[in-house]
């Protein structure tokens, strides 16, 4: 399967609502989607965008045709438009590592991060392994996917896409960021005071509300 992911910031909430109509209303005529969410980002991101865009196709070829399609291009003129949307996430991806598994709604966050500090393919394998150790400690976390980026823009040239579901915010809040595997672990790739230091300090940290699963097998 292969995944895009948008992440828009509009510049006013004028141009916001009218923007998310015409978006989802070309959204329901793409060809060859598998699965989509479009969802109102909430109160607590940072550099979040105020919606999160996630479809699923079953590859990378049909993904380019659908966006292609005339049913796209009103979407596509509203997203190029850096006056309307001055900031725009764009990711493109193949399934990761994932496991756990989703009870149909709650929460659904994803960050994007640059690992672009020394980034050999040890230093990326070994950030990725000790990433997806967090589910094993953090129990709120139901089902979660770490993939690298195969094609992104935006305010970095994003490599890794890190999407968990859970119950509800506060599970993402209390468990996942405070969680000392959380600071005492998997923190040391983000520090420039630690040797392991990776990852651009710029990252993107959103979430929306969900009604069914996002991450799929």
């Amino acid at each position: 399967m292969y995944n895009l992911l948008l992440i828009p910031t509009f510049a006013d909430a004028a141009a916001r609502d009218a923007a998310a109509a015409t978006i989802a209303e070309a959204t329901a005529g793409l060809p060859g989607i598998r699965d989509i969410l479009f969802a109102p980002t909430l109160p607590g991101v940072y550099n979040g965008g105020d919606y999160i865009w996630r479809a699923v196709f079953d590859n990378e070829a049909a993904c380019q045709a659908a966006l292609a399609s005339p049913a796209w291009q009103p979407a596509a003129a509203i997203l190029a438009d850096r006056v309307l949307v001055p900031q725009l996430q764009r990711v493109g991806y193949e399934g990761g590592r994932s496991g756990g598994s989703s009870k149909g709604s709650g929460l659904y966050r994803v960050a994007l991060f640059c690992a672009n500090v020394r980034p050999t393919r040890e230093r990326l394998d070994a950030f990725g392994a000790q990433t997806v150790t967090m589910p094993v400690h953090v129990r709120t976390m139901l089902r979660w996917q770490l993939s690298e980026a195969e094609g992104a823009t935006g305010d970095r040239p994003w490599t890794h896409v890190w999407e968990q579901e859970y119950p509800d915010l506060d599970g993402l809040n209390g468990p996942y960021m405070l969680h000392p595997v959380h600071w005492a672990h998997v923190e040391r790739w983000f520090d420039p005071e630690y040797t392991e230091h990776l990852v651009d300090p710029v990252l993107v940290h959103t979430f929306c509300a969900i009604d069914k699963g996002v991450i799929l097998s």
